[in-house]
């Protein structure tokens, strides 16, 4: 069952990073961001089920890197 959500959440971060590689503006880049690192979090709390000390720091620095992209999103509204 893990190994089949594992597949589709790689399979979904291919796509948005194709999406984020022929984005136009930087509100698609940034959302872009957003949720390929959301899809990566995800993706190691599935695969590190057993040993989650080992890989909290990580966690938190993509949590971190996801607030970036947010607070980037907020600060920065443009009129389009």
């Amino acid at each position: 069952m893990f190994d089949l959500v594992s597949f589709f959440i790689v399979i979904s971060v291919t796509i948005i990073t194709l999406r984020l590689f022929f984005a136009q503006n930087s509100y698609e880049k940034i959302t872009g961001f957003y949720f390929i690192f959301t899809n990566i979090i995800l993706l190691i709390l599935i695969n590190s089920m057993t040993s989650f000390d080992d890989i909290l720091d990580i966690i938190i620095i993509l949590f971190l890197l996801k607030l970036v992209a947010v607070l980037f999103l907020l600060f920065n509204r443009k009129k389009i």
